[in-house]
């Protein structure tokens, strides 16, 4: 299978999160307002968005960029993009999966694994 065939099983790779310590996220609100910032955990990670989990609520389709720090190697990227879905968790969490405006470099996929952001296990299957 050629790396550009993901069609063919549906999904892109997707990378999940080392360790919740390993990195900040923040997901920054806002688009024609003033920016507010909401705490985030990194769950998973692919070229094409991310799923994070916060305790604050989120719109569907909410313009949002998905901060990643990591004051240890300087590691400090936005990516923009938006809130495709939600789901709220039964210990009161909300769950979003985000889609980034552009694909993320690999060049930056790798830094991110390097940084030890992401992990090289394989995501648990979600379904």
């Amino acid at each position: 299978m050629n790396m550009r065939d993901w069609d063919f099983i549906g999904r892109r790779p997707r990378h999940q999160a080392a360790v919740a310590e390993a990195v900040q996220v923040d997901v920054e609100r806002g688009d024609d307002a003033p920016t507010s910032t909401v705490a985030a955990e990194l769950v998973d990670f692919s070229r094409h968005g991310a799923r994070v989990r916060a305790e604050a609520a989120l719109a569907q389709d909410e313009l949002v960029a998905i901060r990643l720090r990591q004051p240890t190697t300087g590691l400090d990227v936005a990516l923009p993009g938006a809130v495709r879905w939600r789901s709220q968790e039964a210990s009161g969490h909300w769950l979003y999966g985000c889609q980034f405006k552009e694909e993320v470099p690999l060049e930056m996929l790798g830094e991110l694994f390097l940084c030890g952001i992401l992990s090289a296990r394989p995501p648990a299957s979600s379904g």
